[in-house]
């Protein structure tokens, strides 16, 4: 796998014909800007990557298993791969992979009109984002199972994506649900806020924020304490709850 390299012009002939395929083979994906998604489609898109881009290797030479799923809890990074520890220790075929795709991340792209970019690629569609962000979990994939642990900030993986897919960067620069709540609702952590609770009117700070904001409230009876010994309660609330003060 590490012996494939392939020209610009060839890769996105290959990406054009696995967006293609997708198009007909799937019953959510029917146009780059899709309003709904599943797992399946995950799959689909691992089988149209092994045949198109890795020649059927996964199918020819795999005999571990991967699981893929899309999240609403990643809402920093936009795609995870996990395996097991020692995977070099691990018989072929019980080496297990799991690969998720944040959905937060693919849903927010249209909400900021600003250019959006994965591995240093300008990503044009929500297709083309969840295409290049499988591109980057699929080569962590194939550097555990060939080097046995994989760093997309170390040189082999660069080398690797850079002449599969034409990814020359590490990072993506995708919209955030942080990035999306202060474009639709003005809200920052930070910001100090009032919304009702349980027919009470609480004050708080946002401590965090993702699909919901994470709010600090200062009570005596709270169980959360900052280091100068004042007391909090937590509260998780819909950011459309919320009105900044």
């Amino acid at each position: 796998m590490f012996n494939i390299k392939y020209d610009l012009n060839t890769i996105d002939e290959k990406r054009n014909i696995i967006k293609n395929k997708l198009f007909e083979n799937s019953a959510n994906i029917k146009q780059v800007d899709f309003t709904q998604i599943c797992n399946s489609d995950l799959y689909l898109l691992y089988k149209l990557y092994d045949e198109i881009f890795f020649n059927s290797w996964f199918a020819e030479n795999f005999k571990g298993k991967i699981t893929f799923k899309f999240s609403k809890q990643l809402t920093r990074a936009a795609g995870n791969t996990t395996t097991k520890k020692h995977i070099e220790k691990i018989k072929p075929e019980e080496v297990e992979f799991q690969i998720k795709i944040s959905l937060n991340h693919l849903f927010n792209f249209d909400k900021i009109d600003r250019d959006k970019y994965v591995g240093g690629i300008q990503a044009k569609s929500k297709l083309h984002s969840l295409m290049l962000v499988f591109e980057h979990e699929i080569c962590h994939v194939i550097e555990f199972l060939i080097c046995k642990k994989s760093s997309c900030k170390k040189e082999p993986f660069k080398k690797l994506i850079f002449n599969l897919f034409g990814q020359n960067e590490s990072t993506h620069k995708l919209v955030t649900s942080r990035e999306a709540s202060f474009a639709e609702y003005g809200l920052v952590v930070g910001n100090k806020v009032t919304f009702e609770f349980q027919g009470k009117q609480i004050i708080g700070i946002i401590n965090n924020i993702n699909k919901r904001a994470t709010v600090m409230s200062q009570n005596n009876k709270g169980n959360y304490m900052d280091r100068n010994g004042q007391h909090y309660i937590k509260y998780y609330i819909p950011l459309n709850c919320l009105t900044k003060i």
